[in-house]
């Protein structure tokens, strides 16, 4: 019965099994970081998450091209003809696939 009573005061202090700081860290992280790049001659700012930058980082070091670079040619390769209407949230989703096509590519 101790028990019991003991493992239902852990659930309604902690009902999903992380502490509040576990919580806190993985939110701060999920907010990404912002940097400036340039996607050819036009200066932008994207926004990834750590663990994304990285990855980036790591590519260019494989590649041996710069993130502007890389950045400059999946804009290239996504471009159609609604591109301008949406080109800052676009550019991000079409950036991270472009990291999880890479690694996929590596893995095969």
């Amino acid at each position: 019965m101790d028990d019991q009573l003991k493992d239902e005061s852990v659930s309604q202090g902690s009902p999903n099994g992380y502490d509040q700081q576990t919580i806190q860290q993985t939110v701060q992280q999920s907010h990404g970081t912002r940097r400036n790049i340039r996607i050819g001659r036009r200066r932008t700012s994207v926004k990834l998450e750590p663990a994304m930058w990285d990855a980036l980082i790591d590519i260019t070091v494989r590649t041996n091209k710069s993130i502007n670079q890389i950045c400059t040619e999946v804009h290239n390769a996504g471009a159609g003809p609604t591109r301008a209407e949406t080109a800052g949230a676009n550019f991000t989703s079409e950036l991270r696939v472009f990291i999880l096509d890479y690694y996929r590519a590596i893995a095969r």
